[in-house]
C-alpha cells in the first residue's frame, strides 16, 4: 500500500509478480516445458539438421569473409577491467580477474561467442581448475547450440542420450551463454543467419546455373554425321571422337563421317549472371558489415564516402563490444570473483573501440607546434609513432638550413654532398626527389581509376569525381619551400 504522508510501505503484488510469462504468451512457440527459437528460417529450412544450415551459409566466401571481419575487429580492439570502487578489496578483484583472462584463451572464446551473431546464441563451457592456490579457468571450450535448449523459465538446458526431448539441466557458473538479435526476451536470438540464408542460397543456384551457361556457351557443341545405313561400330567411333574433341586438339574419323561444331546462339546480356552474384554480394556485405565500400570498390567511391561506411563498421563494433562485454561482466567476471573474492564488487570489461588516429595528421600538428618553439619529448615521440628512437644531432651553424629556416632545411644540402649548393641542377634534383611521392599519389590514383574505366568517356566522368580527393596541398608546400629555398641560396651567391 502506499502511504501519502510517506514513502511506498510495501510493493503492490499486481506490480511485483510478472504477468506477460511465456506459458501466457500466444505468439510464442514452446512445447511442454521448454522453448522453441523464434527463427521462420529455422524452422521452415532446419529440420532435423537445425542450426547447420548457417554452418552451410557460412561456406559462402562472401558470408565467411564479412563475418569473420566483423569477429576480428572487435578483437583486434583493447579490453580493460574497471574497478567497482577505490576499495582495497575491488582493486584486487579487477587484478585477480586481469590476471585469469590474460592467462586463459580469451580472444579464441570472444570469436567463439561472437558465432552468437550469425545464429543468435552461442555457449561455451568453463573447465575450472586449482591454480596457486585459487579456483581459475583451465580453459572455455565453444559448444554446438544444437545440443542446447531453454526451459521456459529461461534455463540453459543440455540434451544427451538420457534426456533428448528437453534436456538436463546445468550447473551454476559453468556455461556462458550470449545472446543476438533476441525479441521479446527470447533466450534463443534471432542471428543474422535467418537474413543471410536466402542470400546465399539464390547465391549457389545462381553459381550453379552460371557454369552451366558457361560450359555451354564457353565452346561450341560438337555434331557428328554419318550416311544412312553406316555400321553402329562406326557410330560409335564417330561418338568417342566428338567425345575427344574437348580433351584433344585433333581427333581421326572414318572416311564419310563429318564433324561440325554447332555455335549456340544467345539473346539478351550475358553478364546476368555476374550482376546477379554482384548484388548478392552486396546484399550480403549489408546484412552484415552495415555498408559494402570496405568489401566492394565501385567507381562512384570516395575518400568521404568510405569514411562514412567505416564510421558505420565502427558503430558495429562499438555495439558488439558492448553486448559481449555486459555478457561476460554478468557471467565469467562475476564468477571469478564470487569463488575467489566473496564479498568483493566484481569489475566491468569494456571494450575500447575507437577510431584509429591519423598519424599523418598528428605528425602535420606536431610539427606546427615544434616550429612555433616546442619541442616533444622522446618518451611522447615514441608513445605516439611507436619504433626506437633517438634525438637527432644539431645541425652544423653556418650552413644552407640556417640561411633557409625550417622550410628550405628539407632542401639544403647535406654533408659531403658533391654538387654546389648554388647550381639549378642540384635544386632540381632536389625538388624532384621531395616531390616524388605527392605527385606518385596522384598519378597512382589516375592510374588506377583509368584501370577501371570502360571507356574514355567514363574515364572522364568517374575523373570528375576523384578530383576532390586529389589533393596538391602536400605538393604546393613543397614546392613553397623549394621557391624560398633556392631565392635564399640566390642571395647567398650575389653577396
Amino acid at each position: 500500500m502506499v502511504d501519502e504522508t510517506g514513502p511506498v510501505k510495501r510493493l503492490p503484488s499486481d506490480i511485483s509478480r510478472e504477468i506477460a510469462t511465456v506459458r501466457r504468451d500466444i505468439t510464442r512457440p514452446y512445447f511442454q516445458d521448454f522453448m522453441l527459437p523464434d527463427d521462420d528460417t529455422l524452422l521452415a529450412r532446419g529440420g532435423t539438421r537445425s542450426y547447420r544450415i548457417y554452418d552451410d551459409t557460412e561456406r559462402d566466401g562472401r558470408v565467411f569473409a564479412c563475418l569473420q571481419k566483423r569477429k576480428l575487429a572487435l578483437v583486434s580492439y583493447p579490453w580493460h577491467l574497471v574497478a567497482a570502487s577505490e576499495s582495497a578489496a575491488d582493486k584486487a578483484a579487477a587484478d585477480l580477474v586481469n590476471d585469469e583472462l590474460d592467462h586463459m584463451n580469451f580472444r579464441v572464446m570472444v570469436m567463439d561467442l561472437m558465432d552468437a551473431v550469425l545464429k543468435g546464441f552461442a555457449v561455451c563451457e568453463i573447465l575450472w581448475e586449482i591454480r596457486d592456490g585459487r579456483i581459475a579457468v583451465r580453459e572455455v571450450r565453444a559448444r554446438d547450440q544444437r545440443r542446447f535448449r531453454f526451459s521456459t523459465d529461461y534455463k540453459l538446458r543440455l540434451l544427451t542420450w538420457d534426456d533428448m526431448l528437453s534436456g538436463e539441466p546445468l550447473p551454476e557458473r559453468k556455461f556462458i551463454t550470449h545472446h543476438y538479435g533476441s525479441k521479446d526476451g527470447n533466450p534463443y536470438g534471432l542471428g543474422l543467419g535467418t537474413r543471410l540464408f536466402w542470400y546465399a542460397w539464390f547465391k549457389r543456384q545462381n553459381l550453379s546455373f552460371w557454369l552451366t551457361f558457361n560450359d555451354k556457351f564457353g565452346s561450341p557443341t560438337a555434331v557428328g554425321k554419318y550416311p544412312a545405313g553406316t555400321d553402329p561400330n562406326e557410330q560409335a567411333k564417330l561418338l568417342s571422337a566428338l567425345g575427344a574433341i574437348a580433351q584433344d586438339a585433333g581427333i581421326v574419323i572414318p572416311e564419310g563421317l563429318t564433324v561440325e561444331l554447332l555455335e549456340a546462339s544467345r539473346s539478351g546480356t550475358i553478364d546476368a549472371y555476374e550482376r546477379l552474384s554482384r548484388y548478392l554480394d552486396e546484399q550480403i556485405a549489408e546484412i552484415i558489415l552495415g555498408e559494402t565500400l570496405s568489401t566492394n570498390v565501385g567507381g562512384g567511391g570516395s575518400f568521404a564516402a568510405a569514411g562514412v561506411h567505416n564510421d558505420v563498421r565502427l558503430e558495429l563494433s562499438q555495439a558488439d563490444g558492448e553486448l559481449l562485454a555486459a555478457t561476460l561482466s554478468r557471467t565469467l567476471v562475476k564468477w571469478i570473483v564470487e569463488l575467489n573474492l566473496p564479498g568483493a564488487t566484481p569489475p566491468e570489461l569494456t571494450w575500447a573501440v575507437q577510431q584509429s588516429e591519423d598519424l599523418n595528421a598528428r605528425a602535420a600538428r606536431d610539427k606546427t607546434i615544434s616550429e612555433m618553439g616546442f619541442k616533444p619529448t622522446l618518451d611522447y615521440i615514441t608513445e605516439t609513432y611507436g619504433g626506437s628512437w633517438t634525438e637527432a644531432a644539431p645541425p652544423a651553424p653556418g650552413g644552407f638550413g640556417d640561411a633557409a629556416g625550417a622550410g628550405g632545411a628539407e632542401f639544403a644540402e647535406r654533408p659531403g654532398a658533391s654538387k654546389p649548393l648554388n647550381t639549378v641542377d642540384h635544386f632540381t634534383d632536389r625538388l624532384a626527389k621531395t616531390g616524388a611521392k605527392p605527385v606518385e599519389h596522384m598519378v597512382g590514383a589516375v592510374h588506377a581509376l583509368m584501370e577501371k574505366a570502360k571507356s574514355l568517356e567514363d574515364f572522364r566522368d568517374r575523373l570528375i569525381e576523384l578530383y576532390p580527393d586529389l589533393s596538391p596541398h602536400e605538393f604546393s608546400e613543397i614546392l613553397g619551400q623549394a621557391v624560398m629555398a633556392s631565392d635564399l641560396a640566390g642571395r647567398v651567391e650575389v653577396r
